[in-house]
């Protein structure tokens, strides 16, 4: 897996290409570092916009369920609406023009939140549901297009070192905007003003990012196009990967009870528990600390074990650490990082892993249909979660049921499940990585999304690569 290279990244020969491909590295390293307050700000169930959902406007479990799943209902269905799209834009301009109108979304987004009232959560519910689910559709036809274009002007020889110095880069962004949070939100008692001064920056950062995005040129003059795979006969092929097949379902049933875990944290920390947002953005800042220090060894620990038995150790351990979630208490917070610090460090060998597995099964031959397959199915365990969680808690009251209960038996309900989904591998068999892939562009998409949910930030933008081993 990823390692990190003592080598200066740009003088190192092995490393030598063309100007013009140096600059664009240049720049692609560049928008990722601007971009990544924008990313937290997309995702609902980041650290920042869990806070203004729940502290904030407390807009209430069911519209959080709704907001929440926004992101993998755009994952589910941008698959039927891609190939529209690809008929008459070429990659490059879908990145750019998808990315200019999210960000004019987040604008009009931001300006309603200056005078959204604090007082309506029904409201304000409706409003970031309309919110969310434009820039998560528009993110992910944007997501897609990009992923095609960096395919196209970094030359895959490089993508391992490359990525890996990205990653840290972005993770750095990461790390400075959640220390600007807690700075903020502690200073102004974590309100409005606050979250609009947070929201500026991550739309600054981003408006830079999208001018630095208009410098990279590609090597292919037309920009690039979409491959419009043959999926129907592509997924008929697939019927044939029963490993495959296998681990998808384990994927789906994995993150569904994952996205219902992600959904009932926030709400239970906020409502319940009366954790501050300063404190909510403390919590999520260990878990991607500790998921950052750990990420060189279960690298090394898949390359010596396999992926397989890394995903069972550590969704295992990652799901009985949250057991203390059924155990805590607002007087007893404080373990709270404890949880998050061990939950950051599995859930980095999980992604891991899960890569890992991913990219040695789908077969070359489908691989878009395989891409597509996972994505889609992960997306809708993954929106169906936030829903049922959100529905649920919104009736509790009605039942005479206290709100504690409810959430401490969600979670269990969830860790619970989660662990019996680990039964599904049971003494599966892993296949050797096919050594004509490194990556999986989109497929890990949602699963990404689900791991920022709980705490580890970093992966919002991560680029999964796997590393060639170099000949001794």
């Amino acid at each position: 897996m990823s390692r990190i290279e003592s080598k200066n990244f740009w003088t190192d020969p092995v490393m030598s290409t063309t100007p013009s491909t140096r600059s664009n590295l240049k720049y692609c390293t560049a928008d990722g570092f601007f971009a990544m307050p924008w990313i937290l700000l997309s995702l609902p169930g980041s650290f920042i916009a869990a806070s203004l959902l729940n502290s904030l406007f407390q807009i209430g479990p069911f519209w959080f369920g709704v907001v929440t799943a926004m992101p993998a209902v755009a994952n589910a269905i941008h698959i039927l609406i891609l190939p529209f799209f690809a008929k008459f834009m070429l990659v490059r301009d879908m990145a750019i023009s998808f990315g200019w109108l999210n960000l004019g979304a987040w604008f009009g987004g931001a300006l309603g939140i200056a005078f959204l009232p604090l007082d309506q959560p029904d409201q304000a519910g409706l409003f970031f549901a309309i919110l969310y689910g434009t820039i998560s559709i528009t993110s992910s036809l944007m997501g897609i297009a990009w992923t095609a274009w960096v395919g196209d002007f970094v030359p895959a020889q490089l993508r391992g070192r490359y990525f890996g110095k990205r990653n840290r880069l972005t993770s750095v962004s990461t790390i400075a905007f959640m220390l600007l949070s807690i700075a903020l939100l502690q200073f102004f008692d974590a309100s409005r003003q606050a979250y609009l001064i947070l929201i500026s920056v991550a739309l600054f950062g981003r408006m830079i990012s999208m001018m630095i995005l208009h410098l990279i040129q590609s090597p292919d003059p037309s920009g690039g196009a979409i491959s419009q795979a043959n999926w129907a006969r592509e997924l008929t092929d697939l019927r044939q990967q029963k490993a495959l097949l296998r681990f998808i379902v384990f994927g789906s049933v994995a993150g569904f009870w994952l996205a219902g875990a992600g959904a009932i944290a926030a709400l239970y920390a906020f409502n319940d528990l009366g954790a501050s947002p300063a404190q909510f953005t403390q919590f999520a800042l260990v878990a991607t600390l500790s998921g950052a220090i750990c990420l060189p060894l279960w690298g090394k620990l898949i390359d010596r074990h396999g992926a397989i038995p890394i995903i069972m150790i550590t969704f295992f351990g990652w799901r009985a650490g949250d057991i203390g979630w059924v155990l805590i208490t607002p007087d007893s917070l404080h373990w709270m990082y404890l949880i998050w610090l061990s939950g950051g460090a599995m859930a980095t060998g999980y992604i891991l892993a899960s890569f890992t597995v991913v990219l040695k099964l789908i077969p070359r031959k489908s691989r878009s249909a395989g891409i597509s397959l996972n994505l889609t199915s992960t997306s809708i365990a993954g929106a169906a979660a936030p829903l049922i969680v959100g529905t649920v808690l919104s009736k509790v009251g009605d039942y005479g049921i206290s709100t504690t209960l409810a959430y401490r038996s969600g979670m269990a309900a969830c860790i619970i499940g989660g662990l019996l989904s680990v039964l599904i591998l049971y003494r599966m068999r892993e296949p050797e990585t096919d050594p004509h892939l490194n990556t999986i562009n989109g497929a890990m998409r949602t699963l990404r999304q689900l791991v920022v949910n709980q705490g580890v930030s970093f992966f919002s933008n991560t680029v999964l690569v796997r590393r060639n081993k170099r000949r001794r």
